[in-house]
């Protein structure tokens, strides 16, 4: 005869599951933080900046279709808005992507810029965009306070 399992066994495994659900809970609807990636797409550069308002903001396109390919993999995979595209700079390394961009996504709104320039994205939220050469590829999140990379 199969010997019975003891009620505490129960309770701590029911105590367990609440713990993770809630765990799993309170990383979904956590307040979101400013997220800024880096994507490799061979030579350019290419930024992709999510707010913390749910706003994508794709800061250059890099220089051909291997954007697509970075896109695809740091936005989900019914994402098919951007909400702004800046570029900095005419060079095909910063634009060339620019045609398979608009083909595959929604653009609310291309923006060219030469020079530094902070971009208002809400009332608590901004980012200062400083033209530099090169950046370390990975993912970055910003508490409001401190950068941390997160990938």
């Amino acid at each position: 005869m199969p010997r019975a399992v003891p009620t505490n066994f129960y309770i701590v495994l029911l105590l367990i599951l609440l713990a993770a659900n809630v765990s799993f809970y309170q990383t979904i609807f956590a307040p979101r933080a400013l997220e800024v990636t880096v994507l490799e797409v061979g030579k350019g550069n290419v930024t992709l900046v999510r707010a913390p308002n749910g706003a994508t903001i794709l800061i250059n396109t890099g220089p051909d279709a291997s954007i697509l390919r970075a896109l695809g993999a740091a936005l989900p995979p019914w994402q098919r808005r951007i909400d702004a595209v800046i570029l900095t700079s005419n060079k095909k390394t910063s634009t060339g992507g620019l045609p398979d961009v608009l083909a595959r996504y929604k653009i609310g709104q291309q923006i060219t810029i030469t020079k530094s320039r902070r971009l208002i994205l809400d009332n608590n939220t901004y980012i200062d965009i400083t033209l530099t050469k090169n950046a370390p590829a990975g993912v970055y999140v910003s508490d409001g306070g401190t950068v941390t990379e997160i990938r």
